[in-house]
């Protein structure tokens, strides 16, 4: 069965989205312990049942982004968490009504020590995504080498920190979302994510929702590519997008609370627009 434009269009968000294509991240930062030393990104006071972050994203790509902190657990050697993540989002180039993405994901955090790099993987994720005329349910994965953490380092203007990089896969059905009909599949399973070399830039004021904050840019090329897609029975090699982002990380509050995304003469501003604790569920 030929699929139709709005299946492509939904399949196009979805696996952007999850390859990390879109200039969104969720940038975890660290406190500092006594005598100076950054604590464990599982001892963060955020890192508890009930935090949400709100994200709001303009340009080519308009976007609002939930993050809610469900479970958390401190592990052997790290922590384990369960997040889920709601986007809305729209398409300059594609046009029609927004893509929503629900995403639900258990993770294994390993923090850095010791001089040693931590890393972040999925233990289970499940993404449901709706448009006009479709809605795609399945399974993700992912494996980053870092936690794309700034607290715990030493941060200086002029210092350059060292790359990160982060492999996803997605495998989803098709539906019609009229009469629920499997239409077709779509795969990705080689996704990947390169962080560049950061440099520090220098300590600056800036106006944000949670009020003014000093806060350090660090600028970096970040590469995406969802490597081979099989879509409807085909297969198609995807072009990596290069994108040059800037994390403004303001100490005061341990967070980046603005990222700025440079990409073919156009610049698209993600910002923190809350960051709270509320009840967490029964």
């Amino acid at each position: 069965m030929a699929l139709t434009y709005g299946h492509w269009r939904l399949a196009a968000t979805v696996a952007f989205c999850l390859a990390g294509a879109l200039p969104v991240q969720y940038v975890a930062a660290q406190p500092m312990q006594a005598g100076g030393q950054p604590a464990s990104l599982c001892d963060m006071p955020w890192f508890r049942a009930g935090t949400r972050v709100q994200m709001e994203a303009d340009g080519e790509m308009p976007m609002s982004i939930t993050f809610r902190l469900r479970q958390a657990a401190i592990q052997p050697g790290g922590c384990e968490a369960s997040f889920e993540i709601h986007s809305k989002s729209a398409m300059a180039a594609l046009k029609g009504p927004p893509v929503v993405v629900d995403q639900v994901h258990a993770v294994r955090i390993v923090p850095a020590e010791s001089g040693s790099e931590g890393n972040v993987e999925s233990i289970s994720a499940v993404v449901n995504a709706r448009a006009r005329y479709a809605r795609m349910f399945g399974e993700a994965a992912f494996r980053g080498r870092g936690v794309l953490d700034y607290a715990s380092m030493a941060l200086q203007e002029g210092k350059v920190l060292e790359g990160e990089t982060f492999e996803s896969g997605l495998s989803v059905k098709i539906y019609r979302l009229a009469t629920g009909e499997e239409v077709g599949t779509m795969r990705a399973e080689h996704a990947s994510v390169a962080v560049g070399p950061r440099k520090v830039g220098r300590l600056q004021t800036i106006a944000t929702a949670l009020g003014p904050q000093k806060c350090l840019p660090i600028s970096y090329e970040k590469r995406t590519s969802l490597g081979t897609l099989e879509f409807a029975g085909e297969r198609l090699e995807s072009i990596p997008t290069v994108m040059n982002v800037t994390d403004w990380y303001c100490p005061s509050v341990f967070f980046v609370l603005r990222t700025e995304v440079r990409q073919m003469g156009k610049v698209q501003r993600v910002d923190v627009t809350a960051f709270e604790r509320e009840e967490p569920l029964e």
